[in-house]
This record gives C-alpha cells, sequence and structure tokens, in this order.
C-alpha cells in the first residue's frame, strides 16, 4: 500500500503525488469506488495499489500509472473550491489596485472559520510597495495581536516572498480571497518554474479573474523537510458564496469580541446597542474597523437568517396544514398529494349543486 495525495481532478483520471516514492503518477479509479459512490477530489489522501506501478510508464504524459484503491477518511473539506485536508489557509487581499477593503478581508475569515474551524490562518497583503509603511505597520499589528499570521508582499518586486514561503513548509494551503489581487501571481514567485496565466486591466491596472480550477501545486523545500509542501491557487470568490454564523454566534468568530461576551446582562445580546453589554464598555480596546466590520456582518447575518426563515415557511406551507386550533393550539400535519385527498363535504355539495343545474338547463332547453 502506498498513500499518495491528489493534486488534481481531470477528465480521464487524478494526478497524484507519493512522498514515499517521490513520483507522480496518473490514476483511475478502481471499479468499486465507482459503485459505491465515494468522490476523489483535490487534497485527499488516497491508496494506490503497489502492483499497477510498476504498469509500463504512460507514454501520453510521460508519467506512471496507477490504481487509486481507497480514500483515507479526510480531516476537513472545504466545499467551494472543492479541497479535501487543507492544513492553512491564507487570505490574500492586494493594498492598492484594487484598494484594500477590511469588510471583505473579515467576512472571508468569518465565512473560513466556519468551514474550516481546525486550520491556520495567514493573511497575505499583496502590492505592498504601493501601500504607507504606517498603514501597513497598524494593520499588521491589528492582526497578528488576535492570533493571525500576517505577510506583507510584493509578486512583482519579489518583497516577502521568502517570509511567505516560510509559512507553507509541510503544510497544504489553499490561497483565496477576491479576484485579481494577485493570488496566481504570488504563485509565480513562489514556484517560478510553474508560470501560471495571468491577466491585468491596463486601463485599472487590477489583476481580472484567470484562475478556474482548484489544483495543487509542489513549492520547493528545504532538505530538512519531511513532507512536501502543496499551495492551491482557487478561483476568485464571490461575496454570494459566503456563509454566516447565526446572529448571536458572529462574536466567537472575533477573538478581541469573544474574550468580554461572557460578562454581558443579556445571553443573545449582539453588542450593538444594548443596555449593560461588557462588550460596548470596553469597545476602546477594540479596533473602530474590526467593530465596524462586526456590526455590518450581524446585519448581514441577521437579514439572511429572516431570508431563510420566509423561505422555510414558504416551503413548509405547500407541504404541511394546522388542525384543531389557532396559533399553538393547532396541530402540524403532512398535506397529501391532491390525488390521494377525500374530497371535503363542502366540495360535494358545490359538485351536487352544479350538477343539479345543469341537468336543469338540460331539461329547460328541451
Amino acid at each position: 500500500m502506498v498513500i499518495a495525495k491528489v493534486l488534481r481532478r481531470h477528465a480521464g483520471g487524478y494526478l497524484v503525488y507519493a512522498d514515499e516514492l517521490k513520483d507522480y503518477f496518473l490514476c483511475s479509479l478502481r471499479g468499486r469506488l465507482k459503485k459505491e459512490g465515494i468522490n476523489i477530489y483535490t487534497g485527499d489522501l488516497v491508496e494506490i495499489d503497489p502492483e499497477d506501478i510498476s504498469q509500463k510508464e504512460n507514454k501520453r504524459v510521460n508519467l506512471n500509472s496507477a490504481v487509486i484503491t481507497a480514500r483515507i477518511e479526510r480531516k476537513n473539506f472545504l466545499e467551494h473550491p472543492a479541497i479535501a485536508n487543507v492544513d492553512q489557509v491564507i487570505v490574500v487581499q492586494a493594498i492598492r489596485q484594487p484598494e484594500w477593503n477590511p469588510l471583505l478581508l473579515d467576512r472571508y475569515l468569518v465565512h473560513l472559520s466556519l468551514m474550516l474551524p481546525d486550520a491556520q490562518y495567514c493573511i497575505c497583503l499583496n502590492k505592498c510597495d504601493l501601500g504607507d509603511k504606517d498603514e501597513l505597520a497598524i494593520l499588521q499589528n491589528t492582526y497578528i495581536q488576535l492570533g493571525y499570521q500576517f505577510c506583507l508582499v510584493s509578486a512583482k518586486k519579489q518583497i516577502g516572498i521568502d517570509q511567505l514561503k516560510e509559512c507553507l513548509v509541510d503544510k497544504t494551503t489553499v490561497m483565496t480571497g477576491p479576484s485579481g489581487v494577485g493570488k496566481s501571481s504570488i504563485i509565480n514567485s513562489l514556484i517560478p518554474s510553474l508560470n501560471l496565466k495571468i491577466d491585468m486591466d491596463e486601463d485599472l491596472f487590477i489583476g481580472r479573474h484567470t484562475t478556474t480550477t482548484s489544483e495543487l501545486f509542489q513549492v520547493p523545500n528545504n532538505e530538512n523537510t519531511k513532507t512536501s509542501s502543496l499551495i492551491a491557487d482557487t478561483p476568485g470568490s464571490s461575496l454570494g458564496e459566503l456563509i454566516y454564523p447565526k446572529p448571536q454566534d458572529v462574536a466567537h468568530q472575533f477573538p478581541e469580541i469573544a474574550q468580554f461576551i461572557e460578562n454581558c446582562k443579556f445571553s443573545d445580546c449582539l453588542h450593538l446597542v444594548e443596555t449593560d453589554c461588557h462588550v460596548l464598555a470596553n469597545l476602546e480596546k477594540i479596533s473602530p474597523l474590526r467593530y465596524q466590520s462586526y456590526s455590518t456582518i450581524v446585519s448581514e447575518s441577521i437579514a439572511n437568517w429572516r431570508e431563510q426563515k420566509d423561505i422555510s415557511k414558504k416551503i413548509e406551507s405547500s407541504t404541511v396544514k394546522y388542525v384543531g386550533g389557532k396559533e399553538t393550539k393547532a396541530k402540524a400535519i403532512p398535506k397529501l398529494n391532491e390525488r390521494y385527498r377525500t374530497a371535503s363535504r363542502r366540495t360535494e355539495k358545490q359538485k351536487l349543486s352544479q350538477l343539479k343545474n345543469i341537468k336543469s338547463q338540460d331539461e329547460d332547453a328541451e
């Protein structure tokens, strides 16, 4: 049995890398796994058949062939983009072109913390050569105090690339963020031989969306590293794909706010305008930009959960009816399909009345 990691899915198989053999393999999926409906995604750890590894080299792609016989249990899974077994997430933003957006950064951190609570997080601010040094120092200090790693880089001028590379050692890292902030350019700086496609809007001087699929790439390591360092370039995510916690749970995604919530008077306190709120009493200890992000995300979460509630009510009203009283006294019972329902007495009377009218009209016509 040889364990390998899936680097890419494509039509016709899976590209995997086996640390034990220090080699790549183009794999197909064993028929039994297909019948069982087991899906294999980028980042999955799989077992490949040692007997099949000795097959003749695949001349079409110059790779050895093997067969995937089993998928090892995942430790986590990021649904969008679909990547398994993520150790670290790097959220990339640009300080200029496009302008840095603190709310967007915090939205990503909240969303990803809900999806991958056990992962490490790093913030990467690209195009740092275009920013004010004092502004960058304040931003860096704010997030480092909260426990996040923070890297200032410039893919164009090769600033901070070595520091970023140190964060990747022996990890499977996902690089995510909005389109056009330079994710592919940073990966090209980390792996010069890769030469990922990038594009630039000549009028706005900002990057265009070019990444369409998720793929893991190997980052060159020192000899001391035990396993390969892998990084995934992912398609830019839109705000519509972000998820929100319940309004009362948003505070738990902000460490500087979470430390004060236990002493609030009300257990469902949203820390916005409530009386005897311990968070509001300590507001001077929280970054104004971070608290503004928190307030906005709480408002968005409230709107999101109300919308979901309305949708669930509409679905429920089409499948459930209430009988036996009003409000709390009523009991919910499932609605039967129309063809299985017994007609009510009122409906039967209406049908008889219609038949009588038709019969009387026929008699008058005669």
